[in-house]
């Protein structure tokens, strides 16, 4: 599928952070979610980042 540019500069970006990344054995993992304040998952912020940027043609 064609992405576009942008998409591919966000594809880019995710894949040199991922690859600067290092692992620390040290402590125990920690996950946040980031679509919500808290950082705790839920279904409606599942939802709303499932179908983030979406339109909705009536």
């Amino acid at each position: 599928p064609d992405l576009g540019t942008h998409a591919l500069q966000e594809y880019l970006e995710l894949w040199h952070r991922v690859q600067a990344w290092e692992s620390t054995e040290t402590g125990p993992d920690e996950f946040t979610w980031s679509w919500e304040a808290n950082g705790q998952y839920s279904v409606r912020s599942a939802y709303a980042a499932k179908f983030w940027g979406r339109e909705v043609i009536p």
